[in-house]
């Protein structure tokens, strides 16, 4: 299996490589481009009439972009931390690519022009060219250290706060902010401005809508509902050690009820450790996104796994329903349905809270990577192997 993924990624960084002895310099670099990835580079950098230039007049207007120095510092304070991590490691020439490097890693500042690939020897090469180097030394460091530090933050909280709770109003959000951070808070224009620096990169999981930072997991009808269902709920809000958790895509609380479910399967269904993971996953995925009944069962079907007994049956769907009442949700602010409950009876109210005991809760499906799905660089890995590592 490692000699298979190992593969893929070889294969995918392969693709996206120039094939042949590595270049340092940007003027040797991108006359070697093609016409079409020139203009697409030059499309980034906002090239007025790069449509009607020669391939030469193009590659010389696309690196006089490249090397501006607030359009540089504009690129790389847009990068995200994982990508920046990578970035600056081969800036100090502390990184060493592999082979098997995840193309999700470094493919912002491939488009960009900012980082080359090139696939020589049977060995995969990352090249930042010299005058990338150049124009990055040009910076005031202090500065845009500091720029990118509160980039970065801000990005994990938006990533936070889009995984935990779908959608939230930039107000309610810099008040997290402010509250956990204090004299390092942000106001809202400040964070507005920066969702708007963000969403100048086509690959966000987030959009402006409506007055609320949203999803884009969601069509109309599920954001109005979702809108609909939040309305008068208090946000739930953990420390900020624990809210930064969820800017990993794959980052869910591994709950008693979870705990417990994962042991129930691992020795009913003689899983081994992996196969028991995989299916706790899917269905805590599924709980979050309020599947119904049916469909959390189905888990077991697909995997050809059959209930010897109603009595097993019974301690299945038990356990399952506890997963799901105290599973986060987005339709619930990120309380759990248990949570709320708790709440709204301490007050003095008994509404009728949706609950999958009793009845099926109608699925809300989504277009969001699941964390056991192929992962959207590419690579041919699930995605929790991959860029949601």
């Amino acid at each position: 299996m490692i000699d298979e993924t190992h593969q893929m990624l070889e294969e995918n960084n392969i693709k996206h490589a120039i094939i042949g002895e590595k270049m340092e310099r940007l003027t040797d670099i991108l006359p070697s481009l093609t016409k079409t990835r020139l203009a697409a580079v030059a499309s980034l950098y906002h090239i007025s009439g790069r449509s009607k230039m020669k391939k030469e007049e193009l590659a010389a207007a696309v690196q006089a972009g490249i090397e501006d120095p607030e359009t540089l510092q504009g690129a790389l304070i847009h990068s995200r931390p994982k990508e920046w991590e990578l970035f600056s490691s081969l800036l100090d020439g502390s990184y060493q690519p592999s082979n098997a490097t995840p193309f999700g890693y470094y493919y912002y500042f491939l488009d960009r022009g900012l980082l080359f690939t090139f696939f020589e020897d049977n060995r995969l090469h990352m090249v930042i060219p010299d005058e990338v180097k150049a124009a990055f030394r040009k910076q005031d460091q202090p500065a845009f250290r500091q720029a990118l530090q509160r980039s970065h933050q801000l990005y994990t909280y938006l990533m936070a706060a889009i995984n935990l709770y779908g959608l939230i109003t930039p107000a309610k959000l810099a008040e997290i902010i402010h509250a956990q951070n204090g004299d390092a808070s942000v106001t809202e224009e400040e964070l507005l401005q920066h969702v708007e620096g963000f969403l100048e990169r086509t690959d966000q999981y987030f959009e402006l809508r409506h007055g609320y930072i949203a999803s884009l997991d969601m069509e109309d009808k599920e954001f109005e509902d979702l809108m609909d269902k939040v309305q008068g709920k208090p946000y739930y809000v953990p420390d900020r050690q624990e809210l930064l958790n969820y800017a990993d895509h794959d980052y869910f609380e591994i709950t008693p009820q979870l705990a417990a479910l994962r042991e129930f399967v691992t020795k009913e269904f003689r899983l081994d450790q992996e196969s028991a993971e995989y299916l706790v996953d899917d269905i805590q995925l599924g709980c979050s996104m309020e599947a119904s009944l049916q469909d959390l069962l189905y888990e077991f079907e697909r995997r050809d796994l059959d209930f010897t007994s109603q009595e097993q049956a019974k301690q299945t769907v038990a356990l399952i329903t506890d997963v799901y009442d105290h599973t986060r949700m987005w339709s619930n602010a990120g309380h759990t349905l248990d949570e709320l409950r708790r709440m709204q009876e301490g007050a003095g109210n008994s509404p009728a809270i949706a609950s999958i005991r009793g009845h099926i809760v109608k699925q809300v499906r989504s277009s969001k990577v699941g964390r056991n799905e192929p992962c959207p660089c590419g690579s041919g890995l699930k995605y929790k192997k991959c860029c949601g590592k």
